[in-house]
């Protein structure tokens, strides 16, 4: 299982982390922020499971989205929509992060309201090239090699690592979603200050 091993790697990053201190350039900033969110969201779905509202708060706290209501309304976005097997939930989360942060306040934002279209479209076709789809099943046959979409596979699910396949996908997604944001954001900085 080649893609969960690397993605698991990816999220838990070396087990040693250089102190943070202020003489770090940038893009080390930028780099550890995102490994803090990934892990975040990894360890999110491992403590307290549905891993919509673990990708979505990772990003919501550690790029200070203030606001509950988002990660209320996730709460049932969870196992592919509901336990259906639908649209993976960190994926739902990571279009979630990204409509909170970049997202028009009203219809009459044609320009905004296109440009989270972009930013999303750009993400979801990130996700989808490492994972190879967006549907909680396809996400679990392509991590661990089956679906657990009947309640009596629970117990194999775990054994198979399918608790830790589901985090290292939250990371993903987390990642994947923050970084974009993240790109928006230095484009809106530097615009404003021309």
């Amino acid at each position: 299982m080649p893609i969960y091993d690397e993605m698991v790697a990816k999220v838990l990053g070396p087990t040693e982390c250089a102190a943070y201190t202020l003489d770090v350039p940038p893009e080390e900033a930028r780099l550890k922020l995102l490994d803090i969110i990934a892990k975040s969201a990894f360890n999110n779905l491992r403590g307290y499971s549905n891993c919509c509202r673990s990708t979505l708060w990772a990003i919501q706290t550690h790029l200070r989205m203030p606001g509950v209501d988002a990660f209320k309304a996730s709460s049932s976005l969870c196992g592919g929509i509901v336990g259906t097997g639908e649209t993976c939930g960190s994926v739902i989360g990571g279009l979630m992060a990204i409509g909170q942060a970049l997202g028009p306040d009203s219809f009459q934002e044609p320009d905004t309201d296109a440009l989270v279209r972009s930013v999303s479209e750009s993400f979801v076709a990130a996700f989808v090239e490492k994972i190879g789809g967006t549907r909680c099943f396809q996400v679990q046959e392509a991590l661990v090699g089956w679906r657990c979409d009947d309640p009596s596979k629970a117990e194999a699910w775990y054994e198979a690592n399918g608790l830790v396949a589901c985090a290292s996908t939250c990371g993903f997604a987390a990642r994947l979603a923050a970084e974009r944001i993240l790109e928006q954001w230095d484009q809106r900085a530097v615009s404003s200050d021309r």
